[in-house]
């Protein structure tokens, strides 16, 4: 039979991967082989407050975090065992890899429920197409002898390259996602905290616990949620045998139709991370030991680390026995027990590093950001209690040097010693040994304390909080490598727009006392998605609390910013030959033929079906080619405002990227993943194209020389169409010399020599002009003028069709290149671009048909008004709007700059893009020149002569 297929997937993928489904379970047969007949896939399906309201996470659907992933099958899981030496590892990763996996509760699945999760569930109304098909498969063709085996399910093993015995191996849950609404809490053979009272018939019992999320709106997989319990066996239909509700019950009342619900807040975890034992017997899943295993400590949420000496090479590490929620000491024998889709992170760390960090282990150690938390184990409370007080008196001598007298004293003193569980053989405790108690005197600890408050304000994306960490007023401070924020005002609009942060954890804080009442904290963080980044903080000490006045932000470079890139190499295409451009990269933009990969267009659900489809561009489009046969090699393919319909850049996955030379604002569109990469330096080249404005807009919004070649000089072959008459192919950079060797290397017989006769100023289309704008405008007039260049001022008669003929022919091209896909996939797209295909798909034939007739005539008429002479406009109307800009706002903006952009683009004639100098901290804005058809070297030899200050590239 096939099995799920492990999967290394690539980042632009991961959150939509595909997964084959085994055989046995193939949708051409699935309505003969499930009881309750076919599933019907995609269909959204919030479920009800009865079974639980919130996502289905079949194995291969919904988000899926790390490049690397495990979905849960007859191949890929172990049922009742634990890895041991030996056993052949499934995946093999680096230290500090993340690897999303799936994971399945044995809950609805063993032989004392039915062994049938469809009928288990289905007797409390869960539909079919709402239980896990891994937990079927599981349960109907995973082996596991239910007399000497264990319940629980695991994933196989997974080898962390150069993990070797007396190292030990951290396992961090970085997110944990429910992959169903519901639960079950089980007492079953005679097991638990009170085996001589409970069950109290001869019946195991299964409590059934609905998830409801706490807003009943947010649909999340990780929405705050909790689940609940019956206050009466009557209201839960779940006395006895699980499956036969009693007739004329209703779950969740009481007498009278009154609620009957005891409600808790729910924490997930794992019960189980664990390392292989030395031994080759797999040992049973129940009883946990120095291998970690079954250790059902509920401290394990994300942003937690468990640390387990290595036994075996490569540690073969492994999760499973996915909890919704858990009571210290788990009493009952399970806690509220469900499926979830984690990510966790492997980090080695060496045996030497260790024994200076922690000493010589003697039970598993958990740290959280609050607590470092020794486990003691025993087959009594009284000897898992001893083992726990030992470790946590050896924890601290090694970690603090305190004398073990002095701990001793110091655990009686201020440590809780928890119950971990009583139901698994062998029974745990934990130690609860607070960070903040070793961090010195008063002042330090409400520092720390204060500091541990808003990285926890981070995490949880609290803007009140945030906001409330900092100083008020203009004296604070936040900068990054995006730029400076200045005033409490600018930082609280920056947190509230950016929609959170990465998470991460606190590796160290370094203090440094300015004076008793001021102090600077250097952090280092290490991001829960891998890196580690600096942040130096001034914290000074106000009426009854800490605040930062001024934050400087080093975060780690990310592998891949999603906003910007799609998929990315080192490199992703080698060059193919030495040339002109040896050693530069190149930004693909998602509309461009990359060999060997998929065009996404910017749009998720036009990359899926590509994918799904198997789409694979069979070769480099020849405007890409070209480039790779000069030296230049592909860095990545890079992101697009969808179908190349925008100006903003705010349409497409992840949108809007960050504009580098405009924090705050946003970069321009529709080629806004190369302008950004260019900005920032990870490449030198994007190869865009242009219809409206697509690189000349995001040029002037990031201070870069963009480049709209004629109509038709570079081919469009395997290019995405969006307007065929208007569509070019073009280049940005961020120096003009380097702009001229990508247009020699992609174009050949262009004059370099011309003359520029007369420049052209337009003013009809100078209304609404940003004045800073226009001064750089008249000023560039001037700076010609002074080169003895004539400058005329021209009103071309008809110059006002151009605006509205061109949008119209270009949303009648739109509609015919992809209307058909936009209206068999509502929902799709982002709102505004959704919106012009609406409109366009309603354009009045006749409408369309005069604009289709009158612009060949109009195109002739501006190309002989403006014959050999070069216009100088504006790019854009001004600087870059703000990323939080209201709709109406951006309206307005891209209205005003395609008057100013679809001159070039009705006419097919080149335009350059350039900057203008500014002084520091002040908005990118830019200028464009428009000649000529093949005109291009004029055009650059001009603009370099007007502001030579800009043309060197700072390398």
């Amino acid at each position: 039979m096939t099995s799920p297929a492990l999967a290394p997937s690539s980042p632009e993928s991961a959150a939509a991967l595909p997964v084959s489904l085994p055989e046995s379970l193939a949708a051409e047969t699935l309505g003969e082989s499930l009881p309750n007949g076919p599933l019907e896939f995609g269909r959204l399906d919030p479920g009800t407050p009865e079974i639980g309201i919130g996502p289905i996470l079949q194995r291969g659907t919904g988000p899926i975090r790390a490049a690397h992933y495990v979905p849960a099958g007859v191949d890929t899981v172990l049922w009742g065992r634990l890895p041991a030496a030996g056993d052949a590892p499934i995946l093999s990763v680096d230290s500090g890899t993340e690897v999303t996996i799936d994971t399945v509760s044995h809950e609805g699945l063993l032989e004392d429920q039915g062994g049938d999760p469809v009928a288990f569930f289905g007797a409390h109304g869960v539909p079919r197409n709402r239980v896990l098909d891994d937990a079927v498969e599981i349960a109907g063709l995973v082996p596991r002898d239910a007399g000497i085996d264990g319940p629980h399910v695991v994933s196989r093993p997974i080898e962390v390259r150069g993990a070797r015995p007396g190292d030990v191996l951290g396992i961090t849950l970085v997110e944990a996602l429910r992959r169903v609404p519901y639960g079950v809490i089980s007492n079953r053979h005679g097991r638990g905290a009170l085996p001589d009272r409970f069950p109290e018939g001869p019946e195991n019992v299964s409590v059934f616990s609905p998830v409801m999320p706490n807003d009943p709106t947010d649909l999340a997989a990780d929405a705050p949620a909790h689940g609940s319990v019956p206050l009466r066996t009557d209201a839960s239909g779940l006395r006895g045998d699980p499956q036969t509700p009693p007739s004329g019950s209703q779950p969740g009342l009481g007498d009278g139709g009154a609620p009957a619900r005891a409600t808790f807040p729910l924490r997930p975890f794992l019960g189980i991370m664990g390392v292989a034992v030395a031994e080759t017997e797999r040992p049973h899943s129940v009883p946990p030991g120095m291998h970690g295993g079954n250790i059902d400590v509920s401290l394990l949420v994300p942003g937690t680390t468990i640390y387990l000496p290595v036994q075996v090479a490569g540690a073969l590490a492994y999760v499973g026995d996915p909890h919704f929620a858990q009571g210290d000491g788990e009493v009952s024998l399970t806690a509220l027990e469900a499926s979830l889709r984690v990510t966790v992170r492997f980090d080695l760390v060496s045996a030497s590093e260790a024994a200076a960090r922690w000493g010589t282990l003697s039970a598993p150690l958990i740290e959280t950001p609050e607590y470092l938390v020794p486990c003691g184990l025993g087959n009594t409370l009284d000897e898992a209690m001893r083992a726990c007080v030992g470790a946590s008196v050896a924890l601290l001598g090694a970690r603090f040097d305190m004398e073990s007298h002095l701990a001793y004293a110091y655990l009686s003193a201020a440590t809780d010693f928890r119950i971990s569980q009583v139901v698994d053989r062998v029974v745990g405790v934990h130690a609860t040994i607070r960070r903040t108690d070793f961090e010195g005197d008063q002042n330090l600890g409400a520092l720390i304390a204060a500091s541990e408050s808003y990285e926890a304000a981070l995490a949880a994306n609290d803007t009140d909080a945030l906001d409330t960490a900092f100083i008020e007023g203009p004296d604070a401070l936040r900068a990054d490598a995006h730029g400076i924020l200045r005033g409490s005002e600018a930082i609280s609009r920056f947190r509230g727009r950016r929609g959170g942060t990465a998470r991460r954890e606190v590796v160290t804080r370094d203090v440094r006392w300015i004076d008793p009442h001021n102090a600077l904290m250097v952090i280092e963080t290490r991001t829960l998605s891998g890196g580690r980044g600096l942040n130096t903080q001034h914290w000074t000490l106000g009426p009854g609390c800490w605040r930062i006045a001024l934050a400087q932000v080093a975060a780690p470079a990310a592998a891949i910013d999603p906003a910007v890139w799609r998929i990315v190499g080192t490199p992703l295409v080698p060059a193919s030959a030495a040339g002109l451009l040896a050693g530069e990269r190149i930004a693909v933009k998602d509309l461009i033929a990359v060999a060997g990969q998929r065009v996404g267009a910017g749009v998720p659900a036009y990359l899926a079906e590509a994918e799904s489809e198997n789409e694979i561009e069979p070769v480099h489009a020849p405007a890409l080619a070209a480039l790779l046969n000069a030296g230049a090699e592909v860095t990545g393919i890079a992101q697009t405002d969808e179908f190349a319909y925008g100006l903003t850049g705010t349409s497409g996955p992840h949108a809007p990227a960050a504009n580098p030379a405009a924090p705050g604002h946003l970069p321009g569109g529709s080629t806004s993943g190369p302008a950004v990469a260019v900005a920032s330096g990870q490449v030198g080249i994007g190869l865009g194209t242009d219809t409206a404005g697509s690189i000349r807009v995001p040029a002037a919004y990031q201070g870069l020389w963009g480049l709209r070649t004629t109509h038709g000089l570079v081919s469009r072959a395997g290019v995405l169409p969006l307007a065929p008459s208007f569509d070019t192919v073009g280049w940005l950079t961020r120096s003009p010399e380097l702009l001229r060797r990508v247009l020699r290397a992609s174009v050949s017989g262009l004059s370099v020599e011309a003359s520029v006769p007369e420049i052209l100023c337009l003013p009809d289309l100078l209304a609404g002009i940003d004045p800073d704008v226009l001064s750089a405008y008249h000023d560039a007039l001037a700076r010609l003028g002074a080169q003895g260049l004539t400058i005329t001022e021209l009103a071309p008669a008809h110059l006002a069709e151009v605006p509205e003929v061109f949008r119209v022919v270009q949303a009648g091209e739109a509609h015919a290149a992809h209307g058909e896909w936009v209206a068999a996939h509502p929902g799709a797209l982002d709102p505004a671009v959704a919106e012009r295909f609406r409109a366009a798909a309603n354009l009045d034939p006749a409408v369309l048909a005069a604009a289709i007739t009158r612009l060949p005539e109009l195109r002739a008429h501006l190309n002989a008004a403006l014959g050999e002479r070069v216009v100088l406009l504006p790019t854009t109307p001004g600087p870059a709007p703000r990323v939080d800009a209201d709709p109406a706002e951006l309206d307005r903006v891209r209205a005003h700059t395609l008057r100013l952009t679809t001159l070039a683009s009705l006419t097919g004639r080149p335009a350059l893009a350039f900057p203008v100098p500014r002084a520091p901290g002040a908005l990118p804005i830019g200028l464009s020149l428009i000649g000529p058809p093949g005109s291009e070297h004029t055009l650059l030899a001009l603009a370099e002569t007007l502001f030579p200050s800009t043309v060197r590239e700072i390398s």
